[in-house]
């Protein structure tokens, strides 16, 4: 047995209401400005009504929840609630479109939809169109006060009858993204959930004296991740409803923040925002982000700011991190960072051979589907065998190594352009890009070629009233990047094609 043991998020609550008591777990901050906390105990009291409201509606153990919610103070109870009932939250994405959520709805063929307000109108459209469609319950903004949910979905706390369950039980699935096909449900059990908190307090060094703000999404791994955390190490999960650049340092500040989450994207509108003298009145030890961050914005971001950034590579499938920088040992950028404790990350090539140092291979990861790994994806047996190709779960990413273990990000496994014998990364060459004064946004992909299998090409954002210039363009990228990764081919647009999770469909700038 691992460190999870055969416990359930139901004895995490209970545990921590029982340490903790009436410190502050959560705080949820809204987009003008109003907030809302709730202790340990009142979280674990306004699951239980949550659970308890499930079971008086007929929702069983194993039964698909599907939540279609952004970041409200009432999202964190209701997960937590879905967890105790014993039943699978499906966390919907606001952002998607109402074929991708019909197409989600009918794979997952959930008992019950959870829906606030302001999406109701779409969730409601979507189902005119099934066959058999799941019954609706509204969870307005608001409903959640000092004695948990006041809404349809609650009960009273002392008539939860907890189900039989186990660690081993699935509690949630994750749509990926879809940037390249249909988007697959990643099932994660209650112990992937445990150990997910479990790693990250350790990671990150958590104690109840830390406050961690995110304000990305919670129907994503990165939030969720950062709630765990702090639920298991009794520190408090600050949740923003939205990122706002020109509020962010107010938040930091207010919030008294010791530990953040960034992005590549936050961090370069945080420094176009105008120098202030709060810029530096935080609290921060350091803050996470992910990869797609060059070395001058690194440089300019902690000069002017005075927060560490440490990077970090990971996947909803292994729920979550992969990788990561040391937290209390200098930066290794580009580097993304080493194995996580309990983890074993290898690079194999196509065969599933390891690769030898600095040869770059695929990012593959040992572990338990179901504990440190996801169960798989919900039904999809060959995608799930596919995964787990070789007894590892395959990322399909591509990484190298250096002699002393530091990983190092090299693309996605499909974006690899192959050119006259070279394998370039489109990250690598976006990153470069990006560095360009002119260029707001970019994609690079690779385009069939009659001579050397594939050439570069980009599509190219400009910022506002920036003169097309493509061979400037190319000079500025010749003196970054070895002459075989320049891109033979710019292409100017004025938005690139993305989806709900704001990721490039590059598919569809190949007219695919």
């Amino acid at each position: 047995m691992d460190a999870v043991g055969n416990r359930t998020i139901s004895d995490l609550l209970d545990e921590q209401a029982l340490c903790h008591g009436h410190r502050v777990a959560v705080v949820h901050e809204y987009q003008n400005g109003g907030a809302s906390q709730l202790s340990f105990i009142q979280l674990r009291d306004a699951a239980q009504s949550v659970a308890a409201g499930l079971q008086a509606r007929g929702v069983k153990p194993g039964d698909r929840v599907f939540v279609f919610m952004g970041n409200t103070a009432e999202y964190v109870p209701l997960w937590m609630g879905l967890m105790l009932a014993g039943a699978v939250i499906v966390a919907g994405n606001i952002y998607l479109t109402a074929p991708e959520v019909a197409y989600q709805l009918a794979h997952c063929q959930p008992a019950l939809v959870v829906v606030e307000p302001e999406h109701e109108a779409l969730i409601r459209d979507v189902c005119a169109g099934m066959d058999q469609a799941p019954e609706m319950v509204r969870i307005p903004r608001g409903s959640l006060g000092p004695q948990g949910l006041s809404c349809e979905l609650a009960g009273a706390p002392d008539t939860f009858q907890p189900p039989m369950l186990g660690s081993d039980n699935l509690a949630q699935i994750l749509y990926t993204s879809g940037t390249s096909a249909r988007p697959k449900g990643v099932m994660l059990t209650q112990a992937n959930l445990l150990w997910c908190g479990q790693a990250g307090a350790a990671n990150s060094g958590l104690s109840r004296v830390d406050r961690v703000f995110n304000n990305k999404p919670l129907f994503h791994a990165n939030c969720q991740e950062t709630v765990l955390s702090c639920l298991t190490a009794g520190a408090t999960a600050v949740i923003g409803e939205r990122y706002s650049a020109s509020r962010y340092l107010r938040q930091l500040i207010e919030h008294r923040i010791t530990v953040c989450s960034l992005s590549g994207m936050l961090c370069r509108t945080l420094l176009n925002q105008p120098p202030s003298p709060f810029d530096t009145a935080h609290q921060v030890r350091y803050a996470g982000y992910a990869i797609n961050i060059s070395e001058a914005e690194i440089e300019a971001f902690i000069q002017r700011f005075r927060i560490p950034l440490r990077n970090g590579y990971g996947q909803s499938e292994s729920m979550l991190y992969i990788t990561l920088q040391s937290h209390s040992s200098p930066s290794t950028y580009p580097s993304i960072g080493r194995p996580t404790p309990d983890r074993e990350v290898f690079l194999v090539n196509d065969d599933n051979q390891p690769v030898g140092v600095g040869e770059v291979g695929e990012i593959v990861v040992r572990g338990q589907p179901g504990r440190t790994l996801t169960l798989g994806y919900y039904q999809d047996p060959a995608a799930t065998k596919a995964a787990f190709d070789g007894g590892w779960l395959h990322t399909g990413d591509l990484g190298y190594q250096d002699a002393k273990g530091n990983f190092f990000f090299f693309g996605r496994k499909k974006e690899v352009i192959k050119r006259a014998g070279e394998n370039i990364s489109a990250a690598e060459v976006e990153e470069a890009l990006m560095g360009h004064p002119d260029v707001r946004d970019v994609a690079v992909v690779g385009i069939p070629d009659p001579v050397r299998d594939q050439s570069v090409k980009a599509f190219i954002v400009l910022h506002s009233e920036r003169l097309e210039d493509v061979a400037a363009i190319k000079a500025y990228c010749a003196t970054k990047l070895a002459y075989f990764k320049v891109p033979e081919h710019v292409e100017f647009m004025a938005e690139l094609p993305r989806n709900a999770s704001g990721k490039v469909l590059k598919r569809a700038l190949l007219g695919a």
